[in-house]
């Protein structure tokens, strides 16, 4: 079975430089982004106990991902 890469290198530092730039509106917003590796950044929202988190919203494009933060 072939590896699929979903995101490149260069949008995977871009996304992460977004990401990193919005740390403190994380624990403002109760919103986590996490690198999921090639599958690229993944944005988590609103966690309830017991059942995780309500939204999850996967992106590979930095410019998609600074306009949802």
């Amino acid at each position: 079975m072939e590896k699929q890469v979903y995101i490149t290198e260069e949008e995977r530092a871009k996304c992460k430089k977004v990401a990193e730039a919005f740390t403190e509106l994380y624990e403002m917003a109760d919103i986590v982004v996490v690198d999921v590796g090639r599958y690229g950044f993944v944005m988590l929202k609103y966690y309830t106990p017991p059942h995780g988190f309500e939204d999850a919203i996967t992106f590979t494009d930095s410019m998609v991902l600074f306009e949802e933060l």
